[in-house]
């Protein structure tokens, strides 16, 4: 139960200034179809599994490890660490997501050279909220999930691909990409400033 209540309220953390900012763009007269509402909740979903799976570090982590800052754990030589088959596979699964949902949601990122490296720094930027707490930034981590997002971005090439053979199209939204980084940003604006590991729910 306790558990269940942890992750209510991480998710409800990073999820609600992004309802919140597409509740006010829709008062502001954006349109915005349901389809494309649920698609952006559907990445929205996708984002925050994302920071808990990699625990991206928040303004808590900062402070209750602000006394004990040492030097960073970073590890930027390639495969230097030894191989963890596992490790290594999840990193890759968690990012073919971003190569399917991205391309959908803006239409202008439909381009590998648009998409792949969106992902790198989505990942990049990740590694860097680590430093905020106690896990190790490391380079094998930022090339796994780029091998996800070109098996994913593939994918869904693949899948449009087959889709226009058969004279119909794969649905996408012409979401800005500066529109697209703002609701990434928000999300973990909303982890880093709401969620707190030590807050009585998660304690008591």
């Amino acid at each position: 139960m306790r558990n269940d209540l942890w992750v209510a309220y991480e998710f409800a953390a990073s999820i609600a200034p992004l309802l919140i900012l597409v509740y006010r763009q829709r008062r502001r007269g954006k349109k915005i179809s349901n389809k494309e509402y649920y698609l952006i909740v559907t990445l929205a979903v996708y984002i925050i599994s994302v920071f808990h799976f990699t625990q991206a570090g928040t303004l808590y982590d900062l402070l209750s490890h602000i006394e004990n800052i040492g030097t960073p754990v970073i590890n930027i030589e390639p495969f230097s660490q030894g191989i963890s088959k596992v490790g290594y596979m999840l990193n890759i699964v968690l990012f073919i997501p971003f190569g399917i949902l991205v391309p959908r949601l803006c239409r202008q990122f439909d381009y590998w050279f648009f998409t792949i490296p969106l992902g790198t720094l989505f990942s990049f930027f990740i590694e860097m909220t680590q430093l905020l707490n106690d896990r190790i930034t490391d380079i094998d981590d930022l090339i796994m999930n780029t091998i996800g997002v070109v098996i994913g971005y593939s994918a869904y090439c693949i899948y449009k691909y087959v889709k226009r053979k058969k004279g119909k199209e794969i649905e996408s939204f012409d979401i800005s990409p500066a529109l697209l980084i703002l609701y990434i940003f928000v999300l973990y604006a909303g982890r880093f400033v709401f969620y707190d590991e030590s807050f009585p729910l998660m304690t008591g």
